[in-house]
This record gives structure tokens, C-alpha cells and sequence, in this order.
């Protein structure tokens, strides 16, 4: 595995001062932008939602809420790993107008998770309960949950030269992702919009240096 502050040749890295203030103002951003979004979105009642009366039989994997708090985790310390002053400047930008965009979708066209918010009895409940407590059930599509990994994954990748790791890493991302429906935070719709929008914001803000991760 390189070294996460080596930059590309010829360049000078991203100070870690730089990198650890972006990752502390990109986590104020997200919260206080997804957090008043939902909120207003309870203010008003929504009720309406995207999803099928089958996928409320979908059964809910409760030990997935790990990978799924990972996705944040790993989102706020994206920065962070980004040494590469190009690279570090297009992952801001990718999150920016990712969450920018899609709190204005979620203000125009505001759905709401249907599945029942129930806290497991199991050792997962702490962290469904907190999950709820943090996040209320609206900003569904597209899924910034799935967005966000797909414009992250690329730092994290740059940092992984085993093949190995870079297999397990994907695979644990994907569970992150999958996770979105199968602890009930999300609907199907919801994840294919949110892998599209991702993938989109992927292609309409590329690095200068022409590369594409």
C-alpha cells in the first residue's frame, strides 16, 4: 500500500493542515445541508414514497448497519487521504455539488422511507437507535448514501495497491451501499438514483489532469 501523502510526481502535496480543515468544514457541510433539508421535509408531512407494496417484504439484515455507518465514516476522512492537490480539489468539489444538488432535489421532490423505524433488540440497537436519532426518514432519492461512496471510492482506491485489498474494499463499500435497503433507511429507487447521480457527478467533474478517479 503507498503512502497516502504521496501526491502524483512532480507535484507537492496537500498540506495536512489543508486536508484535515476540509474533511472538519465537508462534515459541517453535509450534516447542517442533509439534517435542515430533512427536517423541513418532517415540517411539512410528507408521506409520499417510491417504493413498490413488495419491497416492504424485503427483510431488513440488521449487522449491515455497520458497513452503512462506515460509508459516513469513511466520507468525513476522505479529505484526508486525498494528498494529491488535484485529486484533493475534485473530491471536494464532487461532494459539494453532490449534496448542493440533491438537497435541492429532496426540497422539490421530497419522499419518505416507508418502512417502520423499529429499534432491534440485538447488539445492533444502539446504533439503529442512533441512526434514527440522527437521521429522520426523508431524503430518499437519489440515495446521497450511495452517491457519496462512488465519489469517494476513488481516493481510497489511489491509496491500495494490493489487489486483494482493493477487492475487499469494494466488496465492503457495496455492502455499505446494499445496506441503504437492507437496514430499511432506503427504497430500490432510491439506490439506483443515487449509484446514477454519483456516477454522473463522476463524469461532469473531472480531474484536469485527465485522469478519472
Amino acid at each position: 500500500m503507498p503512502d497516502s501523502a504521496d501526491p502524483s510526481p512532480g507535484k507537492v502535496p496537500v498540506p495536512i493542515k489543508h486536508r484535515l480543515v476540509s474533511a472538519v468544514l465537508l462534515t459541517l457541510f453535509c450534516l447542517v445541508s442533509y439534517g435542515t433539508v430533512n427536517a423541513i421535509a418532517e415540517a411539512r408531512g410528507v408521506t409520499r414514497c417510491l417504493a413498490a407494496a413488495w419491497e416492504l417484504k424485503i427483510p431488513r439484515l440488521n449487522w449491515l448497519v455497520l458497513p452503512y455507518w462506515s460509508v459516513d465514516i469513511l466520507l468525513a476522512l476522505s479529505p484526508l487521504m486525498a494528498a494529491d492537490p488535484d485529486e484533493w480539489r475534485t473530491l471536494l468539489r464532487r461532494l459539494f455539488w453532490a449534496f448542493t444538488a440533491a438537497c435541492l432535489i429532496f426540497l422539490i421532490f421530497p419522499f419518505r422511507c416507508a418502512y417502520p423505524r423499529m429499534i432491534p433488540d440485538d447488539w445492533t440497537g444502539p446504533l439503529f437507535a442512533l441512526l434514527h436519532a440522527t437521521d429522520l426518514p426523508y431524503n430518499q432519492a437519489p440515495s446521497l448514501h450511495v452517491a457519496e461512496a462512488i465519489l469517494f471510492a476513488p481516493v481510497y482506491l489511489a491509496r491500495i495497491s494490493s489487489p486483494g485489498w482493493r477487492t475487499a474494499f469494494i466488496a465492503w463499500l457495496a455492502m455499505g451501499c446494499a445496506a441503504t435497503v437492507l437496514t430499511h433507511q432506503h427504497h430500490l429507487a432510491d439506490f439506483v438514483t443515487g449509484a446514477a447521480f454519483g456516477a454522473l457527478l463522476l463524469k461532469l467533474i473531472p480531474r484536469r489532469d485527465g485522469t478519472n478517479r
